[in-house]
């Protein structure tokens, strides 16, 4: 039974960051990341912000929804380290966006 909440868990949190992130990259609904992080964004830049900024969360969806794939298809803890190197490369793409677009604030 304890599967099935972690199943709920980790795929419910992937698909929120995957439809936030597809609704920021995608239809540059800019409103759903908070203002502070994008107030000095020019008007120019809006676009690759957006396209940055989605795509990272994207990425944290996914890597929530293959480390519970891999850990209940092969009860090793490789999952773990999928979650590890998807937060990191989000995190990357996320803070590259802060400190090119948004002026080394954030």
């Amino acid at each position: 039974m304890e599967w099935l909440f972690v199943l709920i868990m980790n795929v419910s949190l992937g698909l929120i960051l995957i439809v936030c992130g597809y609704l920021i990259w995608k239809q540059e609904k800019i409103s759903l990341i908070r203002r502070y992080h994008y107030k000095r964004v020019k008007e120019q830049d809006k676009k690759i912000y957006c396209t940055e900024i989605g795509t990272a969360l994207i990425i944290f969806g996914l890597s929530f929804i293959i480390m519970w794939l891999i850990n209940y298809f092969t009860n090793v803890s490789y999952g773990i380290l999928v979650l590890a190197i998807g937060f990191i490369t989000g995190t990357i793409l996320f803070v590259h966006a802060e400190i090119k677009f948004n002026r080394d604030k954030f």
